[in-house]
């Protein structure tokens, strides 16, 4: 399997379960469900789970942290880009009545499927000027540092990334940078998507201040531990209000960026995507 290689809609796979426990696994619930995801899907097809584990690149899937939505009642989803693994993930999983979660045993009441109209996201955009935005996960992005934008130097800076140079490392970044943000959600779009967004200059155009911090409140960082204790991760909750300037607007890029903040409730965004971080949620669009 060609990771990448398909244009195809996105599905979102919801799981209902019950636990009669009472866990508290809070946000690191979601390392227990990325090892069921893969456990689940190599008894089914271990090719394709071992193609997704050792892939380094965007990954074509997200999971949710599990959620409880009811006493006893919780819930979970996963967001696939490849149609292939939404059908293996619903044979796979069909053959299971329950999951194990650091020692607690949920039993799946139902699993659901929807298929997400990208070309419909794209007509239906509007071109707000105005977002409040809830993260209700831990989130993060990957920030290159030094940060030289591509277009600032033209050819020059095509010649010197090539050449490898200034070298450049990526450091985390914990806070709500809307032109991180935005940059993972184009990237996560163009790999999978296969719909066309007609931006002008879009990531140029980001990095010229068309969309701007408006103000922040109940911000908060989390370090967590991954399943093994191994690694940790720092991530960021609250919410953010987030503006497109007047004097950079455009109409057009405006349009995109309604499209990908819409998708990315699905999708998720940032660093550990398929761990149930990068969850959010629009509060208001205007």
């Amino acid at each position: 399997m060609k990771i990448g290689s398909e244009h195809l809609p996105i599905d979102v796979i919801g799981f209902l379960l019950t636990c009669n426990s009472s866990p508290k696994l809070g946000y690191s619930s979601g390392f227990h469900l990325r090892g069921v995801f893969y456990r689940t899907l190599r008894s089914y097809d271990p090719y394709m789970a071992t193609q997704l584990h050792d892939y380094r690149g965007l990954a074509p899937f997200s999971i949710s942290p599990l959620m409880e939505i009811h006493p006893d009642i919780y819930f979970f989803r996963v967001t696939s880009y490849l149609t292939r693994l939404s059908d293996a993930l619903l044979r796979s999983f069909s053959k299971v009545d329950c999951i194990k979660l650091a020692n607690n045993t949920y039993r799946i009441i139902e699993i659901s499927c929807k298929r997400i109209d990208l070309d419909g996201l794209i007509k239906e955009s509007k071109p707000f000027r105005r977002y409040e935005i809830e993260f209700i996960t831990p989130t993060c992005f990957r920030k290159p540092s030094p940060y030289i934008p591509m277009h600032a130097f033209g050819l020059l800076a095509k010649i010197m990334r090539a050449m490898g140079r200034p070298k450049s490392r990526y450091r985390f970044h914990p806070l709500p940078d809307p032109t991180l943000m935005l940059r993972n959600l184009k990237r996560q779009w163009d790999q999978y998507a296969g719909v066309s967004l007609m931006g002008r200059r879009f990531n140029r155009w980001l990095e010229e201040g068309g969309i701007a911090i408006a103000g922040v409140s109940e911000i908060k960082t989390h370090r967590l531990m991954d399943k093994a204790g191994k690694r940790f991760f720092v991530g960021f909750t609250g919410r953010v209000r987030f503006s497109l300037p007047e004097d950079t607007f455009s109409e057009e890029n405006a349009r995109v960026v309604n499209v990908l903040l819409r998708i990315g409730q699905e999708t998720q965004v940032g660093v550990n995507r398929t761990a149930g971080f990068g969850v959010y949620k629009i509060l208001k669009a205007k």
